[in-house]
């Protein structure tokens, strides 16, 4: 309805497309990250700031977070990737973490030497990546 390309297999869209899906997650992320009653001060791609700034809204939360699964499934989309399966691969390595893994002071659960990494290029594969089609 977006008029957004979907390539039938994994695919690398155009820096103009990388751009748009780049913008549309982080504007629901700040937006979000302001629902929960914050301001983002500082980001690294180790660290994360935040500021506590205005009383935490509910509603605006729930939908900063239906917004944020909404142009993340897109940019899978926008890439050709079926969301569904990758879930399902990602869940499974998200959960091998309760095994043996622990809990940060702050409440992340972090990955014991159980944990085992999603297989994100079989799920790829299993879509066609690399099959005669663009991917880098």
């Amino acid at each position: 309805m977006a008029g957004q390309a979907i390539p039938l297999r994994p695919t690398m869209p155009d820096a103009e497309t990388r751009k748009l899906r780049a913008a549309l997650i982080l504007e629901e992320a700040l937006e979000t990250i302001e629902a929960l009653g914050f301001d983002l001060l500082q980001i690294s791609s180790k660290e994360i700031e935040l500021r506590e700034c205005c009383e935490p809204d509910l509603e605006r939360i729930a939908d900063g977070c239906a917004d944020l699964s909404v142009v993340t499934i897109g940019t899978l989309a926008a890439c050709g990737i079926q969301d569904g399966p990758l879930l399902r691969e990602v869940d499974k390595s998200n959960l091998s973490k309760f095994e043996d893994g622990y809990r940060r002071d702050d409440g992340k659960w972090m990955k014991g030497p159980k944990w085992k990494a999603p297989d994100i290029i079989s799920v790829l594969k299993q879509q066609g990546y690399g099959m005669g089609y663009m991917t880098k």
